[in-house]
């Protein structure tokens, strides 16, 4: 082979739609053959059910009873395809958690890819998409996963605005994917990109650059879109499942938990296994360099937009593994940028580190593989 041509595996590496199709034709006998679980799944195909058959849109509802857990846009989807197929379709529904987990691995490429070498962005990309809380929401019907998306794009779109980016089109972009994130999975969806934005610009000492991405657009949006929302919540449901979507459901779930209650600490050690097998790797890199003051331009925004959701989710009363989903993205990246500047400083330039990565990555793939042709229960 002539110097500087590349073979077809690289040609095809390159490719992100080659990497996502070979990562779904690993995915599909999962998606194909599992059983959907009976506590979320199963809730949520009846939720659908059950909406379909009254004849409600906006208010959703369990056995009869009121379910403002979560906003409806998830169910929506499940139950448009039951009316167009008129049955549940799982694969068809499983993707609904897998494409957005390609969408998010799309940006992150994207919005790295002019900071990471290839080489380090494929180790990037292999190593968020088998972290152990991310790959079971890939394919787990949940509606974290579109949330997460939503979240993700968020922030490429205010990062993009904040390096001085000048297209029309972003801060409505922006305000569409922040109301998207709300209306996947509630004031999560809110909170992430309003205090991320804000403590990533109270650090650079520049608050006055706030009004970028949270002007008059983004709260015009907001306010018009979830006034739709509140509105037809109001009408179809009237003044109590109103008070429980709003207040219920946030105040009640943030301040004094009636389900899910942890300690504030709870997280410190969850982390380790819902970012697991990489946070032994990720996280005491984004450790040592933050304590070393050495974080720069975008790793310092991921590692610091991080942190501020985890110190707020931490707050919160209710509390699961999952809900730590859209900070893995952030703290994978930011680490292997960090990786990647110290390169010349590990032995053999970081060879052996990336190749255990594509090893550790590899074998949890081919476990896809094999769950799905013969333990299809097994998430």
């Amino acid at each position: 082979m002539e110097p500087g041509t590349k073979s077809l595996t690289d040609k095809l590496l390159d490719s992100q739609w080659v990497r996502l199709g070979f990562y779904l034709l690993l995915f599909l006998p999962l998606l194909l053959r599992r059983e959907p679980t009976p506590t979320n799944e199963l809730k949520y195909l009846q939720i659908a059910d059950e909406a379909l058959r009254d004849g409600h849109f906006w208010c959703l509802y369990l056995d009869g009873a009121p379910y403002a857990d979560k906003p409806p846009l998830y169910l929506w989807i499940v139950m448009c395809f039951k009316r167009l197929l008129g049955f549940h379709c799982i694969p068809l529904l499983e993707l609904f958690s897998l494409l957005p987990a390609f969408g998010i691995l799309v940006i992150f490429n994207r919005w790295c890819g002019g900071r990471l070498p290839r080489r380090w962005l494929l180790a990037a990309e292999s190593a968020l998409l088998t972290t152990a809380y991310f790959l079971g929401a890939a394919v787990v019907l949940r509606m974290d996963m579109l949330m997460c998306l939503f979240i993700t794009l968020a922030m490429w779109l205010f990062w993009r605005m904040d390096q001085g980016e000048q297209k029309p089109s972003l801060p409505w972009c922006f305000a569409l994917a922040v109301f998207g994130a709300i209306f996947s999975k509630g004031p999560v969806g809110f909170l992430f990109p309003l205090l991320g934005c804000l403590v990533w610009l109270l650090a650079e000492r520049r608050p006055r650059d706030f009004g970028r991405a949270w002007g008059w657009r983004t709260w015009l949006v907001l306010v018009v879109l979830c006034g739709i929302w509140w509105v037809s919540v109001y009408l179809e449901g009237g003044r109590d499942y109103i008070h429980n979507l709003l207040v219920h459901q946030t105040v009640g779930r943030a301040v004094d938990a009636f389900h899910h209650k942890r300690p504030v600490y709870w997280y410190l050690y969850v982390i380790w296994y819902a970012m697991g097998p990489w946070s032994l790797l990720t996280i005491p890199v984004g450790i040592r360099d933050a304590i070393r003051h050495r974080l720069r331009g975008l790793s310092r925004f991921f590692l610091l937009v991080s942190a501020t959701f985890f110190v707020l989710m931490s707050l919160f009363s209710s509390k699961l593994q999952i809900y730590l989903l859209p900070l893995f993205g952030f703290v994978n990246y930011a680490c292997f940028m960090i990786l990647a500047d110290r390169e010349k400083e590990m032995p053999g330039d970081g060879r052996n580190l990336r190749r255990i990565c594509y090893i550790v990555a590899g074998v949890m793939l081919a476990g896809v593989l094999v769950a799905g042709l013969f333990f299809p229960d097994i998430f």
